[in-house]
C-alpha cells in the first residue's frame, strides 16, 4: 500500500506498509535543536564547515548556510545514475558523497569523480538523508559537533583543554548513520560499507540524525567522552544512542509525530512537532527542562538558530523568531513574526538563515527574503512550481531546487535569478555546498556535482 498527502496531516498507522513512499508524498511536522561546546586547534569551525555537508542542513544548527559562495562560471563536473529515485539531499564528509534512495538503497560516491565506491540494497526506503559523525568536527561553534558537560562531575572537574579535546579526536573514527521508514538506524563505516551495528525506533525515521558528546562518570568512576546520536521518529519520540554501540541511551516522547531533526545549540534540543508545541528537552538527562511553549500551530520544518535566535515556520504560514530563556518558566514570546498580508501561505520546508536574512519558500511556489533583524519582507520570487527541498544559502546567493526540475540561484540581495539548471526530473531534496562544489540529486536516481571550470 502507498500511501500519499493531501493537504492534511495524516497518521499512519502501518509505517510498514509505508516503507517504500516518496518523502514529497509523506511530509510531516517537526523540529529539534541544541547548543555549547569546545574548540580544536588544528581547524577554524568555518574552514571545516565549508569542506563538509555533514547533515540535510548542512550543519546541525540547520541554517542551511555557508558563508563562501561558489564560483560564478559552474559547469557540470559529473553525473551518476544510482538505481532508484532520491528524494533526499547528499552529505558529504569533503570526500565522499553519500546518497540513499526511496527503495533501500545507500552508496558512497567519490566526490572529485561520482564514481561509486560501495552500494547496499536493503529491504526498506529512505526518505531522510543520512548524517556523517566527523570527530574533527567538535567546536564552540553553534551547528558542530558539541561537547556537553554531565551533572555528575565532580564539583573540583576541571574543564577539557582544545588540546586534550583534539587529541581525544585523534582516536575517533568517522561514521555514517541512516534513519529509514520502519525505524531502522544503521551506523556505517563511511570508507567500507561495512555495519558496526544497528538500533531501531518505533516509527518512520524522516529527518537526518544529530550528534553530540557528553562527557560524564562512567560505570568504572572515571570520566568519559561518550558520542552520541539523536534520531527523531514519527512514532512521537526523540531517540539516544550511544555512538559505539548503538545502545539506547534514552527516549524522550512529545505524545504526537515528531517529523524534523535535531539542531545543535546550547544543551537543549527544542522539539516540536504535530502538537504545536516546543518541547524543551536537556540534553544531558533526555528530560524535559520546562513546559513546551505554544507554537500556534503543527510544524513541518527543522528550524534554524543563529546567533542565540531560533527561526521556525509553522504550516500555517507563519515564520516566528526566539530568543528563548531556556531556564525560564516564563513564557516565550516571538521577537518578531511574518506572514503574508495578502494570501495565507503553507510552510513545510525548512528555512535557510545567515547573518542578514531568512529564506523560506512556500507551498504557493513563492521564496521570500526576511530581514533577519526585522521580520520585515525583503524580496519575494515566485517559482513556476513549487519547491519542496528547503532553500540554501552560500555566500551572495540562494539555491533553490524546485519540483519543475530546475536549479536557480537568486541574488540573495534581490532575488535575481544569476543561473539555473534544468533537468526533465524533479529536484526533491535540496543541494549540499561542498567546498567549491555544489551536489544534488533527483527524483531519477542521477547525482549531479557542479563546480568551477
Amino acid at each position: 500500500m502507498f500511501y500519499r498527502r493531501n493537504d492534511t496531516f495524516q497518521r499512519f498507522q502501518d509505517i510498514s506498509s509505508a516503507r517504500k513512499v516518496p518523502a514529497m508524498l509523506r511530509f510531516g511536522c517537526c523540529f529539534a535543536l541544541l547548543w555549547g561546546g569546545l574548540v580544536l586547534p588544528s581547524v577554524t569551525a568555518e574552514d571545516l564547515s565549508s569542506q563538509i555537508w555533514p547533515t540535510s542542513r548542512g550543519d546541525f544548527a540547520a541554517t542551511g548556510s555557508r558563508p563562501k559562495g561558489l564560483a560564478n562560471g559552474l559547469v557540470l563536473q559529473w553525473e551518476t545514475k544510482t538505481a532508484e529515485a532520491i528524494e533526499s539531499a547528499p552529505v558529504s564528509d569533503g570526500k565522499h558523497v553519500f546518497v540513499v534512495d526511496v527503495m533501500g538503497g545507500i552508496e558512497a560516491l567519490k566526490l572529485a569523480t561520482g564514481e561509486s565506491l560501495w552500494r547496499h540494497e536493503l529491504d526498506t526506503g529512505f526518505v531522510a538523508s543520512p548524517s556523517l559523525y566527523v570527530p574533527q568536527n567538535i567546536s564552540q561553534t553553534i551547528g558542530a559537533v558539541n561537547v556537553l558537560d554531565a551533572g555528575d562531575l565532580p564539583e573540583d572537574t576541571s574543564p577539557m583543554t582544545a588540546e586534550q579535546i583534539n587529541a581525544w579526536a585523534t582516536t575517533q573514527t568517522t561514521v555514517l548513520v541512516s534513519g529509514d521508514v520502519e525505524g531502522n538506524v544503521v551506523a556505517w563505516d563511511p570508507a567500507s560499507g561495512e555495519q558496526l551495528w544497528k538500533g531501531l525506533t518505533d516509527g518512520e525515521i524522516s529527518a537526518s540524525p544529530s550528534f553530540y558528546v557528553l562527557r560524564h562518570l562512567g560505570a568504572s568512576g572515571e570520566i568519559e567522552l561518550q558520542p552520541r546520536a539523536l534520531v527523531t521518529s514519527q512514532d512521537g519520540s526523540l531517540y539516544c544512542f550511544a555512538m559505539k554501540s548503538g545502545e539506547l541511551i534514552w527516549k524522550y516522547e512529545t505524545g504526537d509525530q515528531i517529523r524534523c531533526g535535531a539542531s545543535v545549540g546550547d544543551g537543549k534540543t527544542y522539539l516540536g512537532g504535530c502538537d504545536g508545541g516546543l518541547h524543551v528537552v536537556d540534553l544531558t538527562t533526555g528530560k524535559a527542562s520546562r513546559d513546551a511553549i505554544p507554537l500556534g500551530g503543527p510544524t513541518g520544518s527543522t528550524p534554524a538558530i543563529r546567533d542565540g535566535k531560533l527561526f521556525v515556520p509553522i504550516m500555517d504560514g507563519v515564520l516566528y523568531a526566539f530568543a528563548p530563556q531556556n531556564d525560564s518558566e516564563e513564557d516565550v514570546m516571538p521577537t518578531w513574526e511574518y506572514s503574508d498580508p495578502d494570501r495565507a501561505q503553507e510552510y513545510r520546508g525548512s528555512v535557510a538563515v545567515n547573518d542578514d536574512v531568512v529564506i523560506v519558500t512556500s507551498r504557493n511556489k513563492t521564496v521570500d527574503a526576511i530581514e533577519r533583524s526585522s521580520g520585515k519582507l525583503r524580496w519575494r520570487v515566485t517559482l513556476k512550481r513549487r519547491a519542496d527541498a528547503s532553500p540554501v544559502i552560500a555566500g551572495d546567493d540562494v539555491w533553490v531546487a524546485s519540483t519543475d526540475g530546475r536549479l536557480l540561484r537568486l541574488s540573495i540581495e534581490n532575488g535575481d535569478e544569476k543561473w539555473n539548471f534544468e533537468i526533465r526530473g524533479a529536484f526533491i531534496g535540496e543541494p549540499a555546498i561542498v567546498g567549491e562544489r555544489l551536489v544534488i540529486a533527483d527524483d531519477e536516481g542521477v547525482v549531479r556535482s557542479f563546480g568551477p571550470k
